[in-house]
């Protein structure tokens, strides 16, 4: 991931992460079903284009529950985004998101979701893929949330998934780091960052993992 965006992810996510509500899986410790269930989880929502993917026009991506995670007006290589949805939000977990670009969209003037053709049309299953040792160490402690990983290709969309929790380093200084991937691309740590903080594994048997970091 590139750096700009990892701390885009930090900047944004920091402010909000201690009211990131684990309602719906905490009282349970099992992976949630129902609408109600589902409803009120905290969750970071990543999503870029894919290396060598050609530029996107009237991007949307709408969730089962009828919201909308993410609708940039172009996506290109360089850019990408990210959202943070606090436990206090209308938002649900999703069970798949329907991810939609155009092609033709009269873009001048701006009205790049209604204009042209959809040329992209891909329904991508969240919720059944992600396993049940996620959400549980998610409802473990608070400050763990669930991030997840869109990619658009041209022909298609990927999707990750990791635990994002913030940890505190002896000097003092904090940062982010995920744990638990898993999906359709593996871990990736910027070439700017000083070491990995990304793992499929738990966090305490990351190789980098330090013991004599605290955890918020």
């Amino acid at each position: 991931m590139k750096a700009t965006l990892r701390n885009a992810i930090f900047s944004a996510s920091a402010l909000i992460l201690g009211s990131l509500s684990l309602v719906g899986c905490a009282d349970m410790g099992k992976k949630p079903e129902t609408s109600r269930e589902l409803r009120g989880m905290g969750i970071v929502v990543v999503f870029d284009l894919a290396k060598g993917a050609h530029r996107k026009v009237g991007v949307n991506a709408t969730t089962d529950a009828g919201n909308t995670m993410f609708s940039p007006a172009t996506l290109t290589q360089t850019g990408g985004g990210d959202f943070s949805f606090g436990g206090g939000s209308n938002m649900s977990f999703p069970r798949w998101v329907r991810i939609t670009w155009r092609e033709g969209a009269n873009e001048k003037a701006g009205l790049y979701w209604t204009t042209g053709n959809i040329v992209g049309d891909y329904k991508v299953a969240v919720l059944n893929r992600i396993p049940e040792e996620v959400f549980k160490y998610v409802a473990a402690a608070r400050g763990r949330v669930i991030v997840l990983r869109f990619r658009i290709k041209d022909d298609g969309v990927l999707l990750a998934w990791d635990v994002q929790e913030t940890v505190v380093h002896p000097s003092g200084g904090r940062g982010f780091v995920f744990s638990l991937h898993g999906g359709d691309f593996p871990c990736e740590t910027s070439p700017y960052q000083p070491q990995p903080d990304c793992t499929s594994g738990r966090l305490e048997d990351a190789p980098w993992y330090n013991p004599l970091w605290t955890r918020e």
